[in-house]
């Protein structure tokens, strides 16, 4: 069942709505951009529009709270863009872009009912968002933590205005798991990507600082993607890993 059908009999149960009101989304910057030295978060009155690639999903990021932008090269992250055939959002090494982001900055104003989400196991506790109409990536979160942030893709900014976009963003804080990627990671700098054994302390020390910034302005909720109060997600993920080649 979809996810909007699944909110609905949530809904016709009893409960209270689920239609999620924040999202945070991420695009990576032109290379001109990355080097140069941003303010990592946009001005308070300032926000971004979010799209899917055909316009049915549409929202706004808040331009209230800080980031962190982390590149993953994990065949994980590669294997979901190549199940929803956008290969060509990968930089050329191969990296997937995010932004860890409050999921209380996020909200969508068009198409929820076309958002869904799917698992590449059935162990695994990362669910990857998407989108049915065009198969856009949304983002991924992690169902077997508190709903405290949130990865999200930066290709689903549509800001035309790049310096908005690269303000939003900051620089690169953290490249993870590149010795993992199908394509030539050797040359990448500037940062130079965490080494297997440290990359999760790099990781968890960006999520506790901004986590605790978030936490101290109420943007930890309302999460997209998880029922208000609890960690059940809004809809129960597909595992896809079989149908990918």
């Amino acid at each position: 069942a979809s996810c909007w059908a699944h909110r609905q009999h949530i809904h016709a149960r009893g409960g209270k709505s689920l239609t999620p009101h924040r999202l945070v989304l991420q695009v990576a910057p032109s290379s001109a951009a990355s080097r140069i030295v941003l303010p990592s978060a946009m001005s308070s009155n300032e926000s971004l529009p979010l799209s899917c690639a055909c316009g049915e999903v549409q929202g706004t990021l808040s331009g209230s709270g800080k980031g962190s932008y982390i590149v993953c090269y994990c065949t994980c992250c590669q294997d979901m863009h190549t199940f929803l055939g956008k290969e060509s959002l990968m930089d050329a090494q191969g990296g997937c872009h995010f932004r860890m982001t409050a999921p209380g900055d996020i909200k969508f104003t068009k198409g929820e009912s076309k958002i869904n989400s799917f698992k590449l196991t059935e162990k695994t506790g990362t669910v990857r968002w998407y989108t049915d109409c065009c198969k856009s990536p949304i983002g991924a979160t992690v169902s077997d933590l508190p709903p405290f942030m949130m990865d999200l893709s930066t290709s689903f900014i549509a800001a035309k205005d790049r310096a908005l976009v690269a303000r939003s963003l900051g620089p690169i804080t953290m490249r993870m798991f590149a010795d993992s990627s199908k394509k030539d990671t050797s040359a990448l700098d500037n940062p130079k990507p965490s080494s297997r054994t440290f990359w999760l302390f790099t990781y968890m020390y960006h999520f506790l600082k901004f986590s605790i910034r978030w936490w101290w302005r109420g943007a930890l909720s309302p999460h997209p993607f998880f029922v208000k109060g609890g960690k059940k997600l809004i809809c129960e993920p597909a595992v896809v890993k079989a149908k990918i080649a």
